[in-house]
């Protein structure tokens, strides 16, 4: 397993998210991604996809948005090797480089980012919103997925520190506005913005004679258009 230390010092990169790089395990990641029902978000999210479009996965983590689409053609970029080496088992093509860097040599049709951007500041965040700008087709989108933090249990409860690197320092998170403001301010046109709640049962907690406990979390889909 990397260290912190092997991962690259990045300008805007917290301390903390790099630290996650080296310590999260692609399938352990992939469990979570189960158990906290984010699997019915990447659903929702493959189906605003268009066969025909170019997609770029903007931190893929192991690759489950390409999985969930069913799409090798889905292009990937992540920091961490072992995600790299996951996603690859799903996607044909998957860079091993930082999101804030990689500029595609071919314009794109969507960019994605699912539960990518919770670490970053605004300032941080509309920089790669510009930097979108900068490689998608004229009327291309971008489509981010968040957790609502009022929709979360904390991560000592449900191990969400996994899938959402910001969820353990206890804030309440990103809210759809700020994501809102922040593609605004880096030059898109919002389409749409939709809450999804989803509803999960995790048995491997339920004490014998016991009930299980039922897990709800909340997500913000916001698509956004570059404008002609």
């Amino acid at each position: 397993r990397l260290d912190a230390e092997d991962l690259p010092q990045l300008h805007g990169v917290p301390e903390g998210l790099r630290s996650w790089w080296a310590r999260t395990d692609p399938s352990k990641l992939d469990k979570e991604t189960v158990r906290s029902g984010r699997c019915d978000v990447l659903a929702k999210v493959a189906r605003m996809l268009r066969r025909a479009e170019n997609v770029l996965d903007l931190g893929c983590g192991p690759g489950l948005l390409a999985r969930e689409a069913r799409r090798r053609d889905i292009c990937g970029v992540d920091m961490s090797p072992g995600m790299v080496e996951a996603a690859r088992s799903w996607m044909d093509v998957v860079i091993p480089e930082n999101i804030l860097e990689h500029h595609p040599l071919d314009p794109v049709d969507v960019a994605v980012f699912c539960n990518v951007l919770e670490p970053y500041p605004s300032e941080v965040r509309r920089l790669v919103f510009r930097h979108c700008c900068d490689f998608l087709r004229v009327g291309g989108k971008v489509i981010i997925v968040i957790a609502v933090g009022g929709g979360l249990c904390t991560a000592s409860e449900c191990g969400l520190d996994l899938v959402f690197p910001s969820a353990a320092s206890g804030g309440a998170g990103l809210s759809p506005d700020e994501i809102e403001d922040d593609l605004v301010l880096a030059g898109f046109d919002i389409d749409s913005t939709e809450l999804l709640e989803t509803k999960t049962t995790d048995l491997s907690a339920a004490m014998p004679g016991e009930a299980p406990k039922e897990e709800r979390r909340s997500y913000a889909v916001v698509a956004a258009r570059r404008p002609d």
